[in-house]
């Protein structure tokens, strides 16, 4: 968790910044699952819950970038597929 620190007459006093996840709820992956491909997935969720912005616009970009990555090296007729594409498709 971050914090804003201000120091005020010798004294420091710290304010919680707001987090859009509540990390009571974050749980690790069990050991066979793929870390960096949940973690790719769940940066894009929350960059949709967020207005548009230069960060966000990065950081779509990244995790985008490796999860086709990811794809590349799946075998032949498998593929990811976002809900809502998967959604149009059926």
């Amino acid at each position: 968790m971050y914090q804003l620190c201000i120091t005020i007459g010798g004294k420091k006093h710290c304010f919680p910044l707001p987090s859009l996840v509540d990390r009571q709820y974050i749980h690790k992956p069990p050991p066979p699952n793929f870390p960096q491909l949940d973690l790719a997935i769940s940066v894009l969720d929350l960059v949709n819950a967020v207005p548009e912005s230069d960060l966000s616009k990065e950081l779509s970009q990244v995790a985008t970038r490796f999860i086709q990555q990811v794809q590349k090296a799946l075998p032949q007729g498998t593929e990811i597929v976002a809900e809502k594409a998967a959604a149009k498709a059926a």
